[in-house]
């Protein structure tokens, strides 16, 4: 497959999906942004469809365009379909950290497209199983790691298999928090110019205990073949980074190939809908030994949630630089 066909299939996938998306009568646009010491991120979704015919998502995520469509061929069975794309700065290509420093000279450019298809299947109202295949096509430039370009040369044809398990008896989307459990455990196997495979499996969970709410996620990940293009971005303070939130540490400052992550948080309720927090995080990984903490507050007005805070991550060094972070959501349209 040439490179300059993919953004192409990209687009005839993407479009019909759009076009879907405007003619549903069921439809929600939400936007957002998410902003600490190191970078702001726009995120913009609209979503439509009905959970018992055919589903349909347009995700810009930062820098990554995401399309997909479930269509449900029964209660137990729906088929999938997705395509992304990040034209620059892929896997945070632009943003590299070594020992808690910018590390301007291995800093290069990348580009990524993905297609995936495959089946999903519910047997029952909480846990679901997907299984794709997967078409991937990595573009990097100005790197000086022979090794690395080489090793993306060409496109990746994979697997992807997800099971999931949700328990959930309440949820609050614009604070990120919930009240149940959350299980998932994910293999991906690609073969190409190299191969490579990761393998991941995490729960969280949230509880209330009186007028406080408690929060956890852990986390465990590992796999073979990696280098800085498709290691694990761990890092950021953000609830709604779930399992690979990393508080008091910037943005996917790291690069993981295996490792453990595990986060605790609480939360107290206070009068005009506001909630104050604390959050620990602990990483042990191949690059880093780390952990960090963060005082947290959060406020919904109407259908606006609103998050900020400040973090202190914390190495053997002892060094520590704090972090900030905001975070606002907020639904634009539905019908």
């Amino acid at each position: 497959m040439r490179k300059t066909h993919v953004p192409v299939l990209l687009l005839l996938v993407l479009f019909p999906i759009a076009t879907n998306l405007l003619a549903e009568d069921r439809t929600l646009l939400v936007s957002g942004v998410f902003a600490d010491s190191s970078i702001i991120g726009p995120v913009l979704r609209f979503s439509s469809g009905d959970a018992d015919t055919s589903e349909y998502s347009l995700t810009l995520l930062g820098g990554t365009l995401d399309a997909q469509w479930v269509k449900h061929h029964s209660r137990r069975q729906a088929w999938l379909f997705s395509a992304d794309a990040t034209p620059f700065n892929a896997h945070l290509s632009n943003r590299i950290y070594v020992e808690g420093q910018r590390a301007h000279d291995l800093e290069y450019e990348a580009a990524c497209y993905r297609l995936r298809a495959g089946v999903r299947f519910a047997p029952n109202q909480y846990s679901t199983t997907d299984i794709q295949l997967v078409g991937l096509l990595e573009q990097v430039a100005d790197m000086n790691d022979a090794r690395v370009r080489n090793f993306w040369e060409g496109p990746f044809l994979g697997v992807d298999a997800v099971y999931s398990y949700k328990r959930v008896t309440s949820e609050s989307p614009l604070v990120a928090s919930l009240v149940g459990v959350v299980a998932t455990a994910k293999v991906e196997a690609y073969a190409g110019p190299e191969t490579w495979s990761r393998a991941s499996v995490s729960i969280r969970s949230g509880f209330q205990k009186g007028r406080a709410h408690f929060r956890q996620s852990v986390m465990l990940t590992g796999g073979s073949g990696f280098n800085v293009v498709n290691r694990l971005l761990v890092g950021g303070s953000w609830d709604v980074l779930g399992e690979t939130a990393l508080y008091g540490h910037r943005y996917g400052e790291y690069r993981v190939a295996r490792g453990v992550i595990a986060n605790l948080g609480a939360d107290y309720p206070l009068p005009k809908n506001w909630r104050v927090g604390v959050r620990g995080s602990y990483l042990r990984s191949d690059i880093a030994d780390v952990h960090g903490t963060a005082f947290n507050a959060s406020k919904t007005w109407k259908t606006i949630g609103l998050n900020f805070g400040i973090g202190i991550p914390q190495s053997r060094n002892g060094e520590s630089e704090p972090v900030f972070y905001m975070a606002a959501i907020a639904p634009l349209y539905a019908k």
